[in-house]
């Protein structure tokens, strides 16, 4: 310890000297020494005399020639002196006195610390650390804890959101049975009746709009070939129909994809019921609407002024109608049963409906030869009422020789009010209706069956009457024939191509030259007389006997219905629907070449039976 209290003496002595001489530079009084404690023991300690100091470095002289240079230097080394002396360190206080006055490492610097010394500066460390630590853990808490808090508060809002949501989510429900509980029979009425346009949304695959009723003309499934006439579109079937034949077939005028099929009963004899499935191309997996009646329904049509309305016929002779918009089953009204008098309606099944006139009054005919007129405001007595004849004439006396049972009847569109009528007994008629009575104008022979369906050629889009004398009609007899009003002797055409009773045959309802038909065996032929008179240009085998055809109104789409309940639809080719004037034309040319050519050979036979 000796030699560092010399070293610390040492360095006190050289601050005074510097400060004086400090002082000194500045013009002011020089610093006196304090007098050093006096050691008894040794008196080497007390304070040396100025003479006793040593000399100076030459290199500390050389830089206090310039007086503001050494006046900074020794304010610089009196910092440092005094920060030496402050630390408790030795080696420090060294390392600064050798680095200040060169002169003092001729003294002896190696000195070693005590042991406790060293100790007591490595806990001093150690406790210094633990405070360093001790202050920043608080620091890193408090982060951990806001972080914590911040999951917290987030975890808080999300419940006070859920419960705002839960709490809207319950007010919602309460109003909505509030406004249930009030509507509740107005509800189940709405759903009751147009719940197939729910169920015609769900069942579709792309974007539909539930407040129309539409389909896609351009069949991603039917490739249209310029060959043919048609392409079979698609299939429809449902449970209710398996076992039953369809007995009818009609488009809406209004809604263009929408038509109606009735189906006759089962072979069950308990479950001889009626059956109306109104069917929309735009939802092809289920019936648009169901009607069920308590007795077979023969014949079924859509009242053209009112699309809403259905027309039914019965196999009791009953005539019905329903209205779709109110969804009910019962029908509106409906005729009274038959008695068999002059002025009762039907006894027998009805086996044909149709609309005529500028009113639209409705005509229904049945097997026993009743032709009735009726309007759908009074069903309870039809408005004319004919029992026909082969002498055109109504006989109460001789009603037992009746020799006309009609099975077919469609609007002959040449005169007013003149209806062709197919019966059992191979003949057509061509009846003319007048006010109580009616005339038989024509009698239609050369068929070797019964007629199952005959076609008037329908009027032109402008009205014109040119073809309006045609019809068709086909049977038992395994063939097709094309008839003229103007020559009843013989028909212009006969196509036997079909190997099975033909029963039914439809002209297109634009294009003149164009007809369908369906037989027996299958088949389904679309003829055009502009190409060919002895072939059919489209032919489909369905591999069950079709008895009903019908097109639509825009006559782009051919409905059948066959034996086993099941409803085909076929696609048109759009040259069959976009026809042109000299289709038109080309037409008009073989048909009255084929007249041409009839009436020759009619008059050829004349003269033959003359000789």
């Amino acid at each position: 310890m000796d030699a560092r209290k010399k070293k610390l003496e040492e360095i006190r002595r050289k601050k005074l000297e510097l400060q004086q001489r400090l002082k000194k530079e500045s013009g002011g009084a020089a610093v006196t020494q304090p007098p050093a404690p006096k050691d008894p023991a040794n008196p080497s300690t007390q304070a040396p005399t100025p003479s006793s100091t040593p000399r100076t470095h030459t290199r500390m002289a050389s830089v206090l020639d310039n007086p503001e240079k050494s006046k900074k230097l020794l304010e610089i080394q009196i910092k440092k002196i005094n920060e030496s002396l402050k630390e408790e360190k030795p080696d420090k206080s060294e390392i600064f006195c050798q680095g200040i006055f060169p002169e003092l490492r001729d003294i002896d610097t190696q000195y070693v610390l005590p042991q406790e010394f060293v100790e007591e500066q490595k806990r001093q460390e150690e406790l210094l650390k633990l405070q360093q630590e001790k202050k920043k853990a608080p620091t890193f808490a408090r982060r951990a804890s806001i972080a914590a808090n911040k999951e917290v508060i987030k975890k808080v809002n999300l419940i006070q959101f859920g419960r705002q949501k839960i709490k809207e989510a319950m007010r919602k429900i309460t109003e909505k049975n509030l406004f249930y509980s009030k509507n509740e029979n107005n509800l189940k009425s709405f759903y009751d009746k147009d719940f197939h346009i729910l169920d015609e949304a769900l069942s579709s695959n792309d974007i539909y709009d539930i407040c129309n009723s539409y389909y896609n003309e351009e069949e991603a499934d039917v490739n249209i070939s310029k060959k043919t006439l048609a392409t079979h579109l698609c299939d429809l079937y449902d449970e209710q129909c398996n076992g039953r034949i369809v007995t009818a077939l009609d488009w809406s005028n209004k809604q263009i994809d929408l038509f109606l099929a009735a189906f006759s009963g089962t072979d069950d004899f308990n479950q001889q019921s009626g059956l109306i499935q109104l069917w929309s191309l735009s939802n092809r997996k289920s019936p648009e609407y169901v009607i069920n009646y308590q007795t077979e329904l023969t014949s079924a049509i859509f009242y053209k002024d009112n699309p809403k309305l259905v027309i039914g016929g019965s196999v009791t002779g009953q005539i019905m109608f329903w209205d779709i918009k109110s969804g009910k089953q019962v029908p509106e009204q409906k005729s009274p049963l038959g008695v068999g008098n002059e002025n009762s309606s039907h006894c027998y099944p009805i086996h044909c409906l149709t609309t005529v006139g500028k009113d639209n009054n409705l005509i229904s005919i049945s097997t026993d030869g009743v032709l009735c007129e009726w309007t759908l405001s009074n069903l309870s007595a039809p408005i004319n009422r004919y029992v026909l004849n082969p002498n055109g004439m109504y006989d109460q006396d001789k009603e037992d020789l009746n020799e006309i049972g009609p099975l077919c009847v469609g609007e002959c569109f040449s005169s007013p009010n003149s209806f062709i009528v197919g019966t059992d007994e191979n003949d057509i008629y061509n009846v003319k209706l007048e006010e109580k009575k009616y005339d038989i104008i024509d009698l239609y022979k050369g068929s070797k069956g019964p007629i199952f369906c005959v076609s008037p050629h329908p009027l032109s889009a402008d009205g014109d009457k040119s073809f309006c004398d045609l019809f068709l009609s086909c049977g038992a007899d395994w063939s097709t024939k094309l008839w003229s009003t103007s020559q009843p002797e013989e028909p212009l055409l006969t196509f036997s191509q079909s190997k099975d009773y033909v029963y039914s045959a439809k002209w297109h309802p634009f294009n003149p030259s164009i007809f369908a038909t369906a037989d027996g065996s299958g088949y389904i032929d679309v003829w055009d007389l502009n190409r060919d008179k002895e072939i059919p240009t489209f032919r489909y085998d369905l591999k069950t006997a079709v008895n009903k055809l019908a097109w639509s109104c825009d006559g782009k789409k051919l409905a059948t219905g066959d034996v086993n309940g099941h409803i085909s639809i076929f696609n048109s080719e759009k040259d069959v629907v976009n026809f042109k004037i000299e289709d038109v034309k080309k037409f008009g040319n073989i048909i009255e070449d084929i007249k041409k050519n009839n009436y020759l050979e009619l008059e050829k036979k004349k003269k033959k039976e003359m000789k």
